[in-house]
């Protein structure tokens, strides 16, 4: 056997073990995550505690508490909440909740193995003795003053952007607010009132809304100027849809660019005509 045949049959050998590796790999499970609840204390203040309150007390009739909540227990039923979010309603501890919670797409394996370790530790807590809770009473705020914030008229102090950059509510809307994200109108009685749409505003669940303001939180009285005009949101009487208005302008303003380069081009056919006529 010539050394030419013997070195190609090596090289065959080693390049079809080679090709069985991932498969061989893939019968044995991938180790588990370590899992650090006090990282995970962390992720849930700077993601969940808006909603859920601090230690998992929850808000009674919006958002569901996680203290004393048999669910959190279930390490993979909140893996899967925290991944892919849960909307409908859920009976927990005898009160039903009907809403929705977002998912977490930018949280790593790591940051979700952490929370979810967590919210564990809550399952066996009491849901009324949590320290340093959120307080239950939003001071009054200025409605035209949320509006001007609404709207960007005024800015807010951290720099964080105009709400009309996203969302429509009340008398702002169609050409004076965009689609990018949902009509908020109905947001104070859907997120529980004054309490749970300022604990909302002071630290926003939403991917969109995270990176606006994470690091450029609204001030206690910027939160509750936007409470108060949310507040008053479905009182107002929403704008005309200027979408006909729209349409009519738009044929008026292409006929009269229609009629302009006729007449233009009109004119251009009367000089040449005029120059063929003088050189003869």
């Amino acid at each position: 056997m010539s050394f030419r045949l013997v070195l190609g049959i090596g090289i065959f050998a080693l390049l079809l073990t080679a090709a069985s590796l991932p498969a061989q790999a893939a019968q044995y499970p991938a180790a588990p995550l370590a899992q650090d609840a006090a990282a995970g204390a962390q992720v849930y203040a700077d993601n969940c505690a808006s909603c859920h309150q601090a230690g998992g007390i929850g808000l009674v009739g919006t958002f569901p508490p996680l203290a004393g909540n048999p669910n959190a227990a279930d390490t993979d039923y909140v893996e899967d909440v925290v991944r892919n979010g849960l909307s409908g309603e859920i009976d927990v501890l005898d009160v039903t909740y009907d809403g929705t919670m977002a998912s977490f797409p930018d949280l790593s394996d790591g940051e979700v193995a952490d929370v979810v370790a967590y919210v564990a530790t809550l399952a066996d807590s009491d849901p009324t003795a949590v320290p340093d809770a959120e307080p239950d009473v939003v001071e009054p705020g200025d409605i035209g003053e949320g509006r001007d914030l609404f709207i960007g008229a005024d800015r807010f102090e951290n720099g964080g952007g105009a709400c009309v950059g996203c969302h429509t509510a009340g008398d702002v809307g169609n050409l004076g607010g965009w689609s990018l994200g949902p009509d908020i109108t109905d947001s104070h009685e859907s997120l529980g009132g004054d309490v749970g749409l300022a604990a909302w505003l002071s630290s926003p669940a939403s991917a969109t809304m995270r990176p606006v303001f994470n690091d450029r939180p609204m001030t206690d009285d910027e939160i509750a100027d936007v409470v108060a005009f949310l507040a008053d949101a479905p009182t107002q009487s929403k704008p005309t849809d200027p979408g006909d208005g729209l349409i009519y302008a738009g044929v008026a303003g292409l006929i009269v660019l229609i009629g302009g380069m006729a007449i233009a081009w009109r004119g251009m056919r009367q000089t040449y005509v005029e120059r063929l006529r003088s050189k003869r």
